[in-house]
């Protein structure tokens, strides 16, 4: 009886440390078998805004969006600082957009197989204190050439023409904002933006300014003006002068 007993007990001492392992990895299996949080991103599926080098006009050039980690074609709901738009990701769950203010932004889609809406918030750069490109150049000169001939015969009762050079000289990297206006109105017309690298460069910018009909004038005389609004600059041309033909 006592050798049973005996031999009983050291069944049971060999066994106690795989019973306290068995017991110490059950915690960690039934954490992975665990699902996701209602509402929360799955841990691949990331969203962080980036410092860049350019935008599209009316946006921060210096950030852009991005998405990677999604399922492949998931349709996206992005929400940020004045703005809300729905984009589908690509092949590879990945999504750019360029041109985006700075700030908060959250992504939301539909989680895979049900209808519940997932979240995910977006990581964000460090503010640029450059801004949009508005401090980071600088421009050192702005003019403008005409390149209609003078006294060029047209017939002053059709509307026509007249051809311009604009030319922006400044020290990048940046993006420099400009529109043009025609005579002495005051209303922009073709507005546009300049990327200028690292470095000091002149940029031309052919501007076609479209001349009205003046019936019975014997010349006519125009003239257009460069304006780059966030240096606060501006360039008028001399005048265009045509002669109306008999």
């Amino acid at each position: 009886m006592d050798r049973q007993t005996n031999r009983h007990r050291r069944l049971l001492l060999l066994a106690a440390p795989l019973l306290a392992s068995a017991v110490g990895l059950t915690p960690a299996f039934a954490a992975q078998a665990r699902p996701a949080r209602p509402g929360t991103a799955p841990a691949a599926a990331a969203c962080e805004l980036l410092v860049a080098g350019s935008g599209k006009p009316g946006g921060d050039a210096r950030y852009k969006l991005h998405l990677g980690g999604f399922p492949a074609n998931q349709a996206v709901r992005v929400d940020g600082p004045k703005t809300s738009f729905r984009a589908t990701v690509n092949g590879k769950g990945q999504l750019d957009r360029q041109g985006m203010r700075h700030g908060a932004y959250t992504v939301t889609y539909k989680a895979a197989g049900t209808k519940r809406d997932v979240r995910l918030t977006c990581a964000a750069a460090p503010a640029d204190k450059t801004g949009s490109g508005k401090q980071g150049v600088k421009v050192s000169k702005v003019e403008v050439v005409v390149l209609t001939p003078p006294g060029t015969v047209i017939d002053c009762a059709k509307p026509t023409t007249a051809e311009f050079d604009g030319k922006i000289t400044a020290t990048g990297p940046g993006k420099v904002r400009f529109h043009w206006t025609f005579g002495t109105s005051s209303k922009p017309v073709s507005p546009g933006s300049a990327d200028f690298a690292a470095g000091t460069t002149t940029q031309a910018l052919l501007h076609v300014a479209d001349v009205p009909a003046r019936p019975n004038a014997a010349t006519v005389s125009v003239y257009v003006t460069l304006h780059l609004p966030d240096q606060k600059m501006s360039a008028r041309s001399g005048p265009v002068t045509f002669t109306c033909q008999k």
